[in-house]
């Protein structure tokens, strides 16, 4: 989430979202095409076009949430079926569909973090507004935490899913009908809990990033 209220930094954060939103999908569909899931490449989703990646909910509420003082939204999700992530390791595995749909959702976080890293060692060198790339860390950081948070259908849901024995993993899955209504009441209802959580991890994040 990101208080914002100046017309520029707004601007500077629908660019800094749509780009990074569009690379953090396109991250999810190169992972589960890699790891043997032909529905991403079917669905097109193997670009870094935004209109591939752009899902209209999100992208109205990124506009509403903006003009409201802070901004956020989401892109399409990836197409993915677990049972066809089957490549090396993941075939031998009791909860194998489990462990390849938690690889492929930290593929979108980890993008969010090399993109944060660029910007802060390649973008503060160049020619361009720090305002912007200001802008363009803090939203990488923030996607990277909040898409972590184990909600589903968030991918720190499907990282936890990963982690569990093998039964636990698929009763939490069947928990998934709950996590958009979860979601909604952390993001809106609670925006002072999820207020904290970002703040409590962004700074530890930054300063890593920093000192790489």
């Amino acid at each position: 989430m990101f208080q914002i209220r100046d017309p520029i930094l707004i601007l500077y954060m629908a660019v800094a979202l749509l780009v990074s939103l569009s690379i953090h999908e396109a991250s999810h569909a190169l992972v589960a095409d890699f790891l043997g899931d032909p529905g991403p490449r079917q669905a097109g989703r193997l670009t870094l076009n935004p209109l591939a990646h752009l899902d209209p909910a999100g992208a109205f509420v990124l506009v509403i949430s903006s003009l409201a003082g802070f901004g956020i939204g989401w892109g399409k999700p990836v197409p993915i079926s677990p049972w066809k992530l089957q490549r090396g390791f993941l075939k031998n595995l009791p909860n194998g569909p489990l462990v390849g749909m938690g690889i492929v959702a930290l593929a979108g976080p980890i993008s969010n973090v090399i993109l944060a890293a660029l910007g802060i060692h390649v973008l503060a060198r160049l020619p361009i507004s720090q305002s912007f790339v200001g802008t363009w860390v803090i939203v990488n950081v923030v996607l990277a935490i909040f898409n972590m948070i184990p909600i589903p259908p968030l991918d720190g849901s499907r990282v936890v899913m990963a982690l569990l024995p093998s039964n636990l993993g698929f009763r939490f899955a069947r928990l998934e009908g709950y996590g958009p209504g979860l979601l909604i009441l952390l993001v809106f209802l609670l925006p002072g809990v999820l207020q904290s959580i970002l703040s409590a991890a962004s700074g530890p994040l930054l300063q890593v990033l920093g000192a790489m």
